[in-house]
């Protein structure tokens, strides 16, 4: 029976106003299941066909339909059909004006208000999808097995789209134009809701099989067989060929005890390839025809890697007696280009001269011909099927041997991926994976992959969290390793689906930015020239930045024909041949963070590799920009490899792995919000070096990125986050500050007087602990007076002396470089006071002159520290003597009395407080208990919480059964403080509620814990919310500071928990 597409819009319009309702909101989850089971009787019936509805309500699924209709071509298209005039037409095309804050569906909706089409001829899901799948077997993009599907059909397929829109109504237009266009945004149906409300079977169907239509004729077979599990299910389906098998779950590392604390037992790091993806499916009895290939995206891309089939065929003796396959395979592996002239894979973008995409091969033009001694080459890592076997429920250690004894090795042809095995079982295992993680940097590799010994997918009901997941750590990802420096927004432009996902923005002109380089930088400085600017590429800003840029730089911008000021170069492999819309005459400034450097298409230069914004300055001019020569140079240092005897580079790396472990984990979005400005002068423009490093600590590059301010006028230094090894501009030689040091030294063996004494005055300095990412296993109690090391001035390296210009170093040698001057410093300073009987560890001194500057980890929460105090750090991890003692000095839990006795001696420091409301905030008197899953968030800990100043909350239910637990939390969060403030009353739980199987384990443990009041003895119920509630928050309190009087009393009120009509309604998840 026909499926009416009025009920897909019905499901899809609730869930939009749901989006949009100020309360009464209701999670997507419920919404979704209770539709199907309002639709339940339909679906069931035996006349029913699931894949024309699954198509519709996941339309960007179907990878293998491409209709190539755009919204300029589908507003003609309707704008014919519904016989529209002049003025109608005027008025479909308003979504290309930013101020009309609409986009085409919209538009489509509005038009069709006006003249509603007759009601009598509805329209079904399976008359689009027929429909449409004609258009895509049109289409040289499409899978070839819907372009055999094409028949004798006409080949205007596309007009017949307009009859559709001359009989649905106003609203299913909207949404029918969005399923054309195949996105749905901001609305985003999660994958796994929509397939287990559809069928409990659907997601371990596409796990296996994943694709859309053939997991609906499976779902038709099973119809008179819902009795089967899902265990049961994945007994007898298998992996068929000619059908993808879904990808696992990939996850990424922010530090090497992030990985380690989302792994258990063995577990294999192999070596991660910059290719492509390719799944090779071998059937036997299709004869000389056997290989099939599919991409990452799903898309059969047989015919355009056509070039790899001989070294397939090669490394499996397709053809040859000795071939060891009977029947079939299935394998992953990745496809690189391999140079026999220089014995190496070479660059990613090299890739594009030897792939087609459907034929054509795309972003060329300024590339050279390819090589005749360049070549594809297939490097393996897994087998999912050989001879009609399964291994998806094998352990990974068992494939890898079976993926072994199939594959004959042919260099520059064919090979396995390189790996070693590890045990997070071993003490040793953090040294070991960071020597890994270091050998493999230094040969300039993008980076690891870490399995564990799990199968490929586990259909068990119930599992441990990240079980048969795969890794990615790249270096990129950790700390300030992906810093690169600077970069002028010279233009914007606006895209109206992209606007939508933006809320609360008001009067929104920009979605895409684009970053340019100066390419006369020396003259524009020296003589005032025209700027001109290389646009090298195109940024998008989360809505916290963009919602901050729009109010506290909101830049003048003129159309790019006014333009007079500046001077831009596009190529056309720019944002896809798109222009900016809007062109800034005094461009604003990005500090940039990437992952390497890549050569876009028609572009013909190096230009950062998926770059995403860290900070908004607006302190900073264009001037002080990278120019386009250093960007071109930073990339090509970038790619050079090391002496093959440098191991003092490989020891550099370790030292700055290890570094990294210690301070604090940092997420790379959630780093993304902050805004850097200072009342420098805008006349004062310093020269600015570029960051040619993408490691952390490099202390000549970030010191030479901030603006100095005019001796005469000295201005605060900007509210930025500074790395903890930072070191101030003008700090002593070693050779002045040592016979201090060697004073203080002879005072430490003076006795245990002068230890306390010492121990007293860090402790004046405030709880620093930076709780790096948690390891999920094991959960300890940290102390809350742990030390910040300082570091020397990079000026004391021999090394350095020889480079005075560390912005010409190589990128990996500059930021490796800095990190291993300050272990050399660390370690001298530990020879002059290890007469103090090795108190000390790591040893720091901030010697500019007077005071130095230790960064908490907040922004403006720098404390002043003397320049002759040493920092001690009190890591039991880390300890001196190695039995975990520190030699007196405690582990943060042994001197309590000392730390009673010196709180007399300590400056009065007020608690943190909220920093939009101030001490009005209800939010920093609740006691918050957090999900494992978002507990090490730090956009969630040191950003959201922090900021309503809230620096106390709980990860383990059980701390509040302990009524002592419940006056005195114990805390697990980053740089927590000692406050004043009441005891918070009112307990709340925040989940990340997408992830239902983590959130539902969680709170089981939440059950298990049994809270009951104190003063009744009944049961406690504690509200859980999702945690995306705290930038709900946000948002309003920055609303209520235009809002007097009694008007701001009741917008208070919103912000409560209690208030049925108050924020928190719409992101409510349950009581536990």
């Amino acid at each position: 029976m026909p499926f009416p597409f009025s009920h897909v819009s019905d499901l899809l319009q609730h869930l939009e106003d749901n989006r949009l309702a100020r309360s009464g909101v209701r999670t997507n989850a419920s919404l979704i299941h209770e539709w199907f089971r309002a639709h339940r009787a339909l679906l069931a019936r035996d006349d029913h066909a699931n894949a024309p509805l699954l198509s519709a309500l996941l339309p960007e699924k179907r990878t293998d339909r491409v209709y190539f209709i755009r919204e300029k071509k589908l507003q003609t298209i309707i704008g014919r059909a519904l016989g529209l005039g002049r003025s109608r037409i005027a008025e479909l095309g308003r979504w290309t004006n930013p101020a009309a804050g609409k986009d085409l569906a919209e538009c489509v909706e509005g038009i069709l208000r006006q003249t509603p089409n007759p009601g009598d001829n509805p329209v079904t899901v399976e008359e689009i999808d027929q429909l449409l799948h004609r258009i895509a077997a049109a289409c040289r993009f499409s899978s070839p097995a819907v372009r055999s599907s094409a028949g004798n059909q006409p080949a205007d397929q596309e007009l017949s789209i307009g009859g559709l829109y001359q009989r649905v109504s106003a609203r299913d237009a909207k949404w029918l134009t969005r399923l054309i266009l195949k996105n749905y945004e901001p609305l985003v149906l999660d994958l796994r809701v929509v397939c287990s409300g559809y069928h409990p079977l659907l997601p371990a169907i596409l796990k296996v099989q994943d694709d859309l239509a053939v997991a609906g004729r499976i779902l038709d077979s099973l119809k008179r067989g819902d009795a089967a599990t899902e265990t049961d299910l994945a007994e007898h389906l298998k992996p068929a060929l000619g059908v993808k098998v879904g990808r696992q779950t990939w996850l990424k590392g922010r530090s090497i005890k992030h990985c380690l604390s989302m792994l258990q037992g063995r577990f294999s790091c192999e070596e991660k390839m910059d290719g492509e993806y390719c799944q090779i499916h071998i059937d036997l009895s299709k004869g000389h025809n056997c290989i099939q290939i599919f991409s990452k995206s799903g898309k059969d891309s047989t015919k355009d890697r056509f070039a790899l089939h001989d070294s397939i065929r090669k490394s499996l003796q397709l053809g040859q007696p000795s071939c060891p396959l009977k029947q079939s395979c299935i394998l992953e592996g990745e496809l690189v280009v391999y140079s026999d002239k220089d014995h190496k894979i070479l660059d990613f973008h090299k890739i594009r001269k030897h792939v087609s995409r459907s034929g054509s091969f795309l972003g060329t033009d300024q590339d050279s011909p390819p090589h005749p001694w360049e070549h594809l080459m297939i490097v393996y890592y897994d087998i999912l099927m050989v001879d009609q076997e399964s291994l998806l429920a094998v352990q990974h250690s068992k494939r890898f041997q079976r993926l072994k004894d199939l594959i004959t090795l042919i260099p520059g042809r064919s090979s396995i991926v390189k790996r070693e095995v590890l045990d997070c079982a071993r003490s040793s295992a953090r040294s070991d994976l960071r020597r890994a993680f270091a050998k493999c940097i230094t040969a300039r590799g993008e980076g690891l992959v870490l399995k564990a010994d799990d199968p490929y997918f586990d259909f068990a009901t119930q599992q441990r969290p990240y079980r048969c997941c795969a890794i990615k750590l790249k270096k990129e990802s950790i700390g300030h390793f992906g810093e690169i420096g600077d970069f002028a927004v010279v233009g914007a432009r606006f895209d109206p689906t992209k606007a939508r996902t933006y809320t609360n923005i008001r009067n929104l002109k920009w979605t895409h930015f684009y970053l340019g380089c100066l390419e006369n930088k020396e003259e524009v400085q020296r003589f005032g020239k025209q700027p001109q600017f290389v646009v090298t590429n195109v940024v998008e800003l989360n809505a916290v930045q963009l919602a901050s840029f729009v109010s506290a730089v909101n830049p003048e911008s003129v159309l790019p024909e006014d333009n007079t000021a500046i001077r831009l170069r596009i190529e056309p492999g720019i944002d896809g041949g798109k222009r900016p819309s809007l062109i800034f005459p005094t461009p604003p400034v990005f500090d940039l963070r990437c992952f390497s450097f890549d050569k876009e298409g028609n572009t013909g230069f190096w230009s950062p590799r998926f770059p995403t914004v860290a900070k908004i300055h607006t302190d900073r001019t264009y001037h002080d920009t990278i120019s386009f020569s250093e960007l071109q140079d930073m990339a090509n240092r970038e790619r050079e490899m090391p002496p093959p005897d440098d191991s003092q580079e490989l020891l550099r790396w370790i030292a700055a792995l290890e570094q990294s472990d210690r301070c604090k984990g940092m997420n790379v979005p959630s780093q993304s919000t902050t805004i850097s400005s200072s009342p420098t002068s805008a006349g004062a423009h310093t020269p600015q070096s570029p960051r040619c490093s993408l490691l952390p600590g490099n202390q000549a590059a970030r010191q030479a990125r901030s603006p100095q301010p005019q001796p005469q006028k000295p201005a605060p230094k900007p509210a930025t986050r500074t790395p903890l090894a930072a070191h101030p501009p003008g700090s002593r030689p070693l050779a002045e500050v040592a016979p201090s040091l060697l004073e203080g030294a002879a005072k430490i063996k003076e006795g245990a007087a002068q230890i306390k004494e010492g121990r007293k005055r860090l402790l004046e300095l405030g709880p620093s602990s930076h709780v790096e990412e948690a390891e999920r296993s094991k959960i300890r109690r940290r102390s809350p007076s742990r030390g910040t090391y300082a570091s020397f001035s990079s000026s004391l390296s021999p090394d350095t002396a020889k480079q005075p210009n560390t912005a010409k170093q190589p990128i990996a040698a500059r930021q490796a470089d800095a990190t291993g001057m300050r272990n050399s410093s660390r370690d001298t300073v530990d020879g002059l006071v290890q007469c103090g009987a090795s108190l000390i560890r790591r040893v720091g001194t901030a010697a500019a002159g007077d005071l130095g500057v230790v960064d908490d980890g907040l922004d403006g929460g720098r404390e002043k520290v003397p320049s002759g105090h040493v920092l001690v750090s009190n890591d039991t991890d880390n300890d001196i003597n190695g039995s975990g003692h520190t030699n007196g000095l405690g582990n943060g839990n042994s001197n309590k009395h000392d730390n009673n006795n010196s709180s007399a001696n300590k400056p009065n420091k007020q608690p943190p407080t909220c920093r939009l409301l101030g001490t009005a905030c209800k939010i920093q008197d609740y006691s918050f208990l957090l999900a494992p899953c978002i507990a090490d968030y730090p956009w969630v800990t040191d950003d959201m919480l922090r900021g309503h100043g809230v620096t106390q909350f709980l990860r383990d239910p059980r701390e509040w059964a302990n009524s002592a637990a419940a006056d005195h939390p114990n805390t697990h969060g980053h740089n927590q403080t000692q406050s004043n403030k009441p005891t918070p009353q009112t307990k709340i739980i925040l989940v990340d509620r997408r992830r239902v199987h983590a959130t539902k384990t969680f709170l089981r443990s939440v059950e298990a814990a049994r809270l009951h009041n104190p003063r009744t003895g009944k049961r406690e119920w504690v509200p859980v919310y999702d945690w995306h509630v705290l930038g709900a928050l946000c948002e309003e309190e920055r609303k209520m500071g235009n809002i007097e009087g009694a008007s701001r009393q009741s917008a208070m009120g919103r912000l409560e928990v209690g208030n049925a009509a108050g924020v928190w309604r719409r992101f409510w998840v349950g009581l536990a």
